[in-house]
């Protein structure tokens, strides 16, 4: 393209030598201008090319990423389906079954008490280790999105990654400050939690679980934080499906 510009301009050059040889400054001021121009013309399409070589690159790059998301999506929501099953059927199962045991006030099962028990010490944590997709959640590369829906998808996952960082916080310090602090003051925490080198030494009334409405509060108030959990898992579940696919669909209109 410039050698075409540069020879065009020879042209005219040799053109206006011959229509009129007295005008030398003229002419050797047009070859300046000319030469100006070419460069001028050189370097806009030596950056014109170097944007498009990097929006190429940077293209490439969010293609890998999202790849990359795609597969911790998949990844997170098979965690998820295996918590919520440990939440609904092992834990809230348990704790439901404490109560419903301390509502008979039979004797015959006290140790079947204990072994329930265990349900309200164990916390099953709901936050993800999402790297590639939480470096990407920030503002910057959100706001150069340009399709909206999936703008709009990704927001919720931010959100929702932050929301369970706040479910478990709320149930660690349930356990911290109101749970095991009333198991070791007032029951065999050996028994409870039937923990690894523990020793069974001394063994508590059993009376205890009979018309006590603080143990029967404090496994109410768990099962009403598991079932919060599991409630939060659904909700995220179903925004991980939809990121899903509209990052699929992306890297489909991207081909």
């Amino acid at each position: 393209m410039i050698k075409l510009f540069r020879n065009t301009r020879r042209r005219l050059l040799r053109a206006n030598r011959f229509a009129n040889p007295a005008s030398s400054t003229g002419r050797y001021l047009l070859y300046a201008v000319g030469e100006i121009v070419l460069v001028v013309i050189g370097i806009l399409i030596a950056l014109q090319l170097n944007t498009w070589n990097s929006n190429r690159i940077q293209q490439e790059e969010i293609q890998t990423t999202y790849r990359n998301m795609l597969e911790e999506i998949a990844s997170t929501q098979t965690q998820m389906q295996q918590k919520y099953t440990l939440i609904e059927n092992v834990l809230i199962s348990k704790n439901k079954r404490s109560l419903q045991l301390m509502k008979l006030k039979n004797k015959d099962s006290i140790h079947k008490i204990y072994e329930t028990l265990i349900a309200v010490s164990n916390v099953v944590t709901v936050v993800y280790d999402m790297p590639t997709t939480s470096e990407f959640l920030n503002d910057r590369n959100i706001t150069g999105i340009k399709n909206t829906k999936l703008k709009e998808i990704l927001l919720h996952v931010k959100r929702n990654l932050r929301f369970g960082q706040i479910v478990d916080t709320y149930a660690a310090n349930q356990l911290n400050t109101l749970i095991e602090p009333y198991l070791t003051k007032n029951l065999n925490y050996a028994m409870v939690v039937e923990g690894r080198d523990m020793l069974v030494i001394n063994t508590t009334d059993h009376a205890i679980f009979f018309d006590n409405l603080e143990l029967e509060n404090l496994i109410n108030l768990k099962i009403e934080t598991d079932n919060a959990k599991i409630d939060y898992l659904r909700t995220f579940e179903r925004v991980l499906n939809n990121a899903h696919q509209e990052i699929s669909n992306q890297l489909v209109d991207s081909d």
